[in-house]
This record gives C-alpha cells, structure tokens and sequence, in this order.
C-alpha cells in the first residue's frame, strides 16, 4: 500500500533508525496529524476528501515505522 500510494518502487529510500529516532518521528506524525484534523476550514465534499487522504498517507507512515524493525542505530 504505502509503496504503491507514494512512490515507485526505484524511489524507495531505506533508514536505519534508533528506537529514539523513530518514536520523535512518530511524535512528530501524530502532530502532523493533529494539524490536519484541526484546520479550519468550511466543510465541504471536497475538503472532507482531501484531509481523509492526508490523514490516509500519516497514517501508511505511522504504520511503516511501526512495523520497521531496527537494525542498526543511526549516526547523526
């Protein structure tokens, strides 16, 4: 899902990240999507489908971190 809804398969980009690295990236999702949730904006058919798919894609990289198990700890 998350390969075929973003990039193809040649953009694929693999990181090895620490279990830190990777909860901040989590924590900084959920506030990604808090911030969609809360946009004002007037309701409308279009508005509602355009944060559903955003919220879609936060969640396709939430997921992927979550299931991505750690092999090395990254310098930084």
């Amino acid at each position: 899902m998350f390969e075929s809804e973003f990039t193809g398969m040649s953009d694929l980009l693999t990181l090895e990240l620490s279990n830190e690295q990777r909860e901040t990236l989590l924590r900084g999702l959920r506030y990604v999507r808090s911030s969609i949730m809360l946009t004002p904006e007037e309701p409308s058919d279009a508005i509602a489908a355009g944060r559903k798919a955003e919220l879609k894609k936060v969640a396709a990289l939430s997921e992927l971190l979550n299931g991505q198990a750690i092999t090395e700890k990254a310098s930084v």
